[in-house]
């Protein structure tokens, strides 16, 4: 992956992930942020004024609420669906989102079971 800022594992099945985006936003985003709201300013100036220049609390909830949307999409683990925001809120719930994955995906390379396992399995039965 391009650009990730951040390398590490997932917490279920260890996985090694690389996010793209990072919690919080970086100085190029305030940067960003600063000259969008320049630039609005600059062409609502004959109808506001400089008063245009007070868009800026509104530009910077909109970068951050899609930055963090980003993130969380981010999180979620490609290959067994755990997804640690869910956890945090609710363990059954996260618990349960994981195993819809899993029905939904059942060749996840993760959770693939071995030929010896298989053959173990159907002899015990």
């Amino acid at each position: 992956m391009k650009k990730s800022t951040t390398d590490c594992f997932c917490a279920l099945c260890r996985s090694p992930r690389k996010l793209r985006y990072s919690r919080r936003l970086t100085s190029s985003h305030l940067i960003q942020i600063f000259v969008l709201t320049l630039g609005i300013a600059a062409a609502l100036y004959p109808w506001l004024s400089w008063k245009g220049v007070m868009g800026l609390p509104v530009v910077w909830g909109i970068f951050e609420s899609i930055h963090k949307s980003l993130y969380r999409k981010d999180l979620k683990c490609p290959f067994c669906g755990f997804d640690p925001t869910w956890y945090k809120k609710d363990v059954k719930l996260a618990r349960q989102r994981v195993e819809e994955f899993l029905k939904e995906n059942p060749n996840s390379p993760v959770f693939k079971r071995t030929k010896t396992e298989d053959s173990a399995q159907k002899s015990s039965h």
